[in-house]
């Protein structure tokens, strides 16, 4: 027994032949995991499925602004516009013209469109086509308002 340790010191030592690939597997691996939490906090903590539902909830938004803006220019192009045909002399109520004139002299805000460079951008976006969604929307009510009154005065 003295032998084999005085051996084993004499330089026949036994080594770990699955230490250096272990190591190597770990090194590998906290690497990949410092690369995807690096990405991650370069793009504000989002990764690329948060950029494609912020992509699409940007384009779901833009369509439901098209249909709301198509609702009030049929309006505007339709019952309204005959409404504003009317004179005072066709109404009982001349204010009802008025009203209707005011709501027709409303400008709709620019559409800002789903262009964007990251996350935050396509849901800024899609925050401000909503609220021209609902800029048209309530437009519509006010406007579909003005237009029945200007009917329910006519002579």
């Amino acid at each position: 027994m003295a032998e084999e340790q005085i051996k084993n010191q004499n330089g026949s030592k036994k080594t770990n032949k699955w230490l250096v690939p272990v190591i190597v597997i770990v090194a590998v691996v906290v690497l990949a995991v410092a690369i995807v939490f690096g990405v991650r906090m370069m793009n504000g903590g989002a990764g690329v499925a948060s950029l494609d539902d912020a992509k699409a909830a940007c384009a779901t938004a833009s369509d439901e602004n098209r249909v709301a803006a198509n609702e009030y220019s049929a309006l505007v192009n339709g019952d309204a516009a005959e409404a504003a045909a009317l004179t005072e002399d066709d109404v009982t109520d001349a204010s009802t013209l008025e009203a209707l004139n005011e709501a027709l002299a409303a400008e709709a805000p620019e559409y800002p469109g789903c262009v964007a460079d990251d996350q935050a951008g396509y849901e800024s976006a899609t925050q401000q086509i909503n609220e021209l969604t609902g800029w048209y929307q309530d437009q519509l009510d006010t406007l579909q308002q003005a237009v029945d009154a200007v009917n329910a005065a006519k002579q």
